[in-house]
């Protein structure tokens, strides 16, 4: 270990580099929708070949590996490219995330032990272990991705997406066409190579990770990799309220989820299979409005400290992109939905067409907030967005458990799903007009706290 030092080089850029955003929304947007559409592939495949059971399984695996990861991730790549004052050697937020991932392993590892021991179904444990592991591999390597940001290398970013949709796809792809029944009997023997697709696909992260990732982010004549366990632990406060606000945002969707495993919901794995399927879909337009916010990152934060009209100008620009995918997956939904449903999934799922409307409509209101709160990061306003991800958290969960158990249990999540969705837009609107108006107040404080 070594002493961490105050700046670092290729930290703190005086201007934004040559490369130009449009090409780097291209590579962003390229890489991640590989990576989406494999992703995608991963749950028509479960649909197709498996059942609704099946699926809610490995969404509900979901629902609680991820919480546990984004809070011990303490949303450090935002961090990190939001720094470009150089407040901390990249060394640091390598070295905190490693350890970070670390713990989150260790905690996962003890709930899937517990589910072992509790559980007769060793697939269910399985495919729950494997998708942790996914999870926590993910993890590791996200915080290196911010270096790509910071030196606006997008192309390396999208290799590293589309690597890991190929290891992601590849198991499902080959194992379940080959050794389960489409829309037939369905036995014990489906669920097994459920459960070894799951593990393959973990193994294939953990793969990319050390034999592309990690060569190319932990390298010293790019980047300081000194640190300090002082550094260590002013960084970890400095993003704990990150953490919690990615906490928050997941459970939002995690917590609806565990209302169908709680026993209230008749057949519940299967109706969180469908409700998961459906949600998984409006993730094409997230694909679009997250990586140019993803490329657009580096310069909302040098703009934020250095040029106010530029920000304001490439956040509206950022603003308008949401607002016309948004409108056009929603008007797509309300004339394909039932179609789409029926042919990427099965007509099973076809007969939730007004949930997905729902869930669509839902989703055009979180694309602004994706952009609202990428702008709030990169004006490093962190703790005001915990408050606003608690009161967004206390309306869902109040949804949630009013509207989920009863007859309609995917209705009611989609509705939850909307009433978040609109609460989380307004309060994220109010949070971004306040950065602005309060910017000098707010850069004061950074410098004052920027090294102790």
């Amino acid at each position: 270990m070594s002493r961490e030092e105050p700046t670092n080089r290729a930290t703190t850029p005086a201007t934004p580099p040559a490369r130009s955003l449009a090409a780097n929304t291209i590579y962003a947007v390229g890489g991640t929708g590989v990576f989406h559409l494999c992703q995608l592939g991963v749950v028509v495949l479960l649909t197709k070949f498996s059942t609704p059971e099946l699926t809610g399984q490995y969404f509900f695996a979901l629902a609680v590996a991820t919480p546990v990861v984004l809070l011990l991730g303490l949303e450090l790549r935002g961090a990190l490219v939001s720094d470009v004052a150089g407040h901390f050697s990249v060394g640091a937020y390598l070295a905190l995330r490693t350890r970070m991932a670390a713990l989150a392993g260790a905690l996962l590892l003890a709930v899937a032990a517990w589910r072992a021991l509790t559980d007769p179904r060793p697939a269910a444990v399985v495919i729950l272990a494997g998708v942790f592991a996914a999870r926590v591999a993910w993890s590791l390597a996200e915080v290196g991705w911010s270096t790509f940001q910071r030196r606006e290398r997008l192309d390396l970013l999208a290799a590293a997406y589309v690597l890991r949709g190929v290891a992601a796809l590849l198991p499902f792809a080959i194992l379940l066409p080959l050794f389960t029944q489409q829309a037939g009997q369905r036995t014990q023997r489906g669920a097994n190579v459920v459960a070894l697709a799951v593990a393959l696909h973990a193994l294939g992260f953990l793969l990319v990770y050390y034999l592309f990732d990690r060569p190319r982010v932990f390298d010293p004549r790019l980047w300081n990799l000194s640190w300090s366990p002082p550094a260590l632990r002013r960084l970890a406060v400095q993003t704990l309220p990150l953490g919690l606000v990615a906490l928050f945002i997941n459970l939002c969707d995690s917590f609806p989820r565990w209302v169908f495993e709680s026993g209230r919901v008749p057949d519940g794995p299967a109706q969180l299979g469908y409700f998961g399927a459906l949600a998984y879909l409006t993730l094409v337009g997230n694909l679009i409005v997250i990586q140019a916010s993803t490329a657009a990152a580096n310069r909302l934060s040098l703009y934020y400290q250095r040029d106010l009209g530029a920000f304001l100008r490439l956040g509206v620009r950022l603003l308008m992109l949401a607002l016309v995918i948004g409108a056009a997956v929603l008007v797509l939904a309300l004339l394909y939905g039932r179609w789409i449903l029926g042919v990427l999934y099965t007509a099973d799922y076809a007969r939730f067409e007004t949930e997905f409307h729902i869930i669509v409509l839902a989703h055009c209101l979180a694309l602004l907030t994706n952009v609202l709160g990428a702008a709030a990061t990169q004006m490093r306003i962190f703790w005001i967005q915990v408050p606003i991800q608690l009161v967004t958290l206390a309306v869902t969960v109040v949804a949630a458990v009013l509207l989920i158990p009863g007859a309609h249990p995917v209705l009611g999540a989609a509705h939850t799903a909307l009433i978040r969705a609109g609460t989380q837009f307004a309060l994220y609107a109010g949070c971004a007009v306040l950065g602005v108006v309060v910017r000098e107040r707010i850069l004061k404080r950074q410098r004052a706290n920027s090294h102790p």
